[in-house]
């Protein structure tokens, strides 16, 4: 192409180009975008769609609109308030440029745990003249106050949950094999702090704060020689180890103090106890179990609590499987894992649950048995008779694994129907559920037993232990939710799980605050790094809060 044509062609591209981007121009501002004003809170976190979480300590809200504000017209425009009305007399609203920010005066402190209004009404104008679309309210909902250890001479309005705490007998933390020893001065001081806490009015403990099961497969649970003929003994020496009696004679404390009630619902590791010989370790605790292994527990006619091993096709009990027993087959899986735990020390694992993608009773077993067997190195003769049972739960003499094995397998998925009607399961689930959710999170489980229309009676709020993994999650997910799933996580020591430890809620329930608002809170505790003190204490720190309305 000759120099004269390549000139005329560039010249023809710059001016197409030209045209075509004042043509844009011209149907840009012919077509406006955003017609109208649009406004967020900036300085906000939006939870769930559909509102906005805003520390009830903050002096002040802060809006930002899409143009730059005419402060004239604020006035009448913009209100703030709560149930109980407005609060603009407590507010005075400043504009700067596209901000508008609500500022509260001396004298006046958000709520905690509150829900709040802001309402912006279509005579609000920016310096264009642009307005809203319509009038707008903005939902407003403060964090929670917890554990405050000021002179607060508030109400008791303050549920504090625990679980699956794992503490084992002397032999076990000589040996190395308990899941509990390393939390036990956070633990501590967590009960310090809930017996001195003015807005405390019940901890309960959703089981496993005993462990009877983590014990070594070729070890005997009831030994004579370390005085344990029987549960109750074995029980009783968990309590009287060094390392554990602290935390039992604070419960004790608890339990006594007339202002805080100390509640129990037995878990899995702990589903021999009965309440007798649990009074007796600790007077006064309320017990909530609703048959042999089994317990839940409900403060509020829309709150309800339970260890949730009652789901769990490897850890409920199972007394119809093989009658006159009630141990499940993850009994013996925790056996082999402490075996290797004694003869390893402690590794770095995820505890292995009995459940997989694949869903029957003998793959499953085969699965867990083989996983812990690779993970710890383990040679075990699984066809000879050495796993020591000593007399638990009725096996006087040892088992092999394989037997074990067999002896579920014959009629476990079978009678599983009429095990969940015993164990007075709410909806009835299928083996293939209970086997697969089990092995996770357990909030299908929550979902689909207590917040769905075929539930007998629909909850709120839900909150579960057994799967140390501690979250929250609203059901369904979005801003159409009814109801909120809770898991308090472990206190296990931490390298023996992959999820944060030293876990525990804090609900709040509305009938008791009086806001309109019932607030989960999950915490860990925590070393204070940064005080410098030369003996730090522990702080609570906020993982997630979720809240849901009253009578939603």
């Amino acid at each position: 192409m000759k120099p004269r044509h390549i000139l005329i062609l560039f010249w023809i591209m710059a001016i197409g180009s030209q045209l075509i981007l004042q043509q844009s121009c011209k149907k840009k501002e012919i077509t406006n975008e955003y017609p109208h004003l649009t406004v967020n809170l900036s300085m906000s976190v939006m939870q769930n769609e559909s509102y906005y979480s805003l520390n009830y300590q903050e002096r002040s809200v802060e809006m930002e609109f899409s143009e730059p504000i005419d402060s004239s017209t604020i006035k009448s425009n913009i209100s703030f308030s709560d149930k109980n009305g407005s609060l603009d007399s407590w507010c005075t609203t400043i504009a700067c440029g596209r901000k508008v920010i609500i500022a509260f005066l001396p004298g006046f402190q958000l709520h905690d745990g509150w829900k709040y209004l802001i309402t912006i009404k279509t005579g609000l104008s920016s310096t264009a003249g642009t307005t809203l679309q319509a009038t707008t309210t903005i939902e407003v909902r403060t964090t929670a106050r917890h554990l405050v250890l000021d002179s607060d001479t508030s109400k008791r309005n303050s549920i504090i949950c625990i679980s699956d705490i794992h503490m084992g007998d002397p032999r076990s933390v000589a040996l190395g094999y308990c899941w509990f020893s390393k939390n036990a001065a956070a633990l501590e001081n967590l009960l310090d702090t809930v017996l001195t806490c003015p807005q405390m009015r019940q901890l309960v403990i959703l089981g496993d704060l005993f462990d009877e099961w983590v014990v070594p497969y070729r070890l005997s649970p009831f030994d004579s020689g370390a005085g344990i003929n029987n549960s109750r003994d074995y029980f009783l020496s968990i309590a009287n180890a060094p390392v554990n009696v602290n935390i039992i004679n604070k419960l004790k404390a608890i339990a006594s103090s007339g202002t805080i009630q100390l509640i129990y619902v037995p878990g899995n590791h702990d589903m021999l106890l009965t309440q007798e010989v649990l009074q007796e370790i600790i007077p006064g605790v309320i017990w909530q179990g609703d048959s042999t292994g089994l317990g839940h527990y409900s403060p509020l006619s829309e709150i309800i609590m339970e260890h949730g091993h009652r789901y769990d096709f490897f850890n409920c009990p199972q007394p119809l499987s093989n009658p006159g027993h009630i141990l499940p087959p993850g009994y013996f899986i925790s056996r082999l894992d402490a075996e290797g735990l004694m003869e390893q020390g402690s590794h770095k694992y995820k505890e292995p649950k009995t459940g997989t993608d694949q869903v029957e009773f003998l793959t499953a077993w085969t699965a867990a048995f083989g996983y812990l067997q690779l993970h710890y190195s383990l040679i075990v003769a699984a066809d000879s008779a050495n796993v020591g049972m000593g007399g638990i739960d009725n096996y006087p003499t040892p088992l092999s694994f394989n037997g074990v094995r067999d002896m579920y397998a014959g009629n476990i998925e079978t009678v599983w129907p009429s095990t969940e009607i015993r164990n007075a399961v709410p909806v009835a689930m299928p083996v293939l559920m209970a086997i697969l959710d089990g092995s996770l999170d357990l909030s299908f489980t929550a979902a689909y037993e207590y917040m769905q229309s075929q539930a007998p009676k629909i909850y709120k709020i839900v909150a579960f232990g057994h799967t140390h993994d501690p979250m929250l999650k609203v059901y369904p997910p979005g801003n159409q939710y009814t109801g909120i799933y809770a898991n308090t996580g472990s206190w296990v020591n931490a390298e023996l799980c992959k999820k944060p430890v030293r876990t525990f809620l804090v609900i709040k329930p509305s009938e008791w605050t009086g806001s309109e608002l019932d607030v989960v809170s999950l915490f860990q505790y925590n070393l204070d790094s940064g005080g410098g003190e030369p003996n730090p204490g522990f702080v609570p720190v906020l993982i997630s809060e979720e809240s849901i309305e009253r009578g939603k």
